[in-house]
């Protein structure tokens, strides 16, 4: 019983300070769990950010308890991706997964249904090259990710941050 208090009590303080120091727990499946930094984006391949939702995705996302409510303009949660295509990227998508200019993403394959067997909408298949301003993000656990795959390329203006890991666990 004492340990569970006592990580009761960690996560709170944790989660407490996170706003004081810019930080931010993470405890979804599709980033590795940790403790992040808030930083200035680098809006380049292989960052991690932290970006809202907006529209028909914010809205399934709230609808199906995906993310929680939050700080963003639609009332959700910044959530976090890897950006894995970027202004000019060639994106290859097709049911057995996605591949940025030429090369596989592995695990990458879209699901039809998500964890609790609810029907998974995609983006449109085929070939897509990112315009100015346009990202592709998904979670660095593609099969429990929820990210680009499913609601679309996402504009510079929703990443709100960078993230920069601090400590996982």
């Amino acid at each position: 019983m004492r340990i569970v208090l006592g990580i009761f009590a960690l996560s709170a303080v944790l989660i407490g300070a996170a706003g004081v120091f810019g930080l931010r727990v993470n405890w979804t499946e599709s980033m590795p769990r940790g403790i992040y930094q808030r930083m200035e984006p680098a809006l380049e391949r292989g960052a991690w950010v932290a970006l809202c939702l907006e529209g028909h995705a914010a809205e399934l996302a709230r609808e199906r308890g995906y993310v929680i409510d939050g700080s963003c303009p639609s009332g959700l949660t910044p959530i976090f991706k890897r950006l894995v295509g970027v202004p000019g990227d060639r994106i290859d998508l097709a049911i057995y997964g996605v591949a940025v200019n030429g090369t596989p993403l592995p695990d990458s394959e879209l699901k039809e249904v998500d964890s609790r067997g609810r029907s998974l909408e995609h983006t449109a298949q085929g070939e897509l090259v990112l315009s100015e301003g346009r990202y592709f993000v998904m979670g660095m656990n593609p099969s429990r990710s929820w990210d680009s795959r499913y609601f679309g390329a996402v504009s510079a203006n929703q990443i709100v941050a960078g993230a920069r890991p601090l400590w996982m666990f």
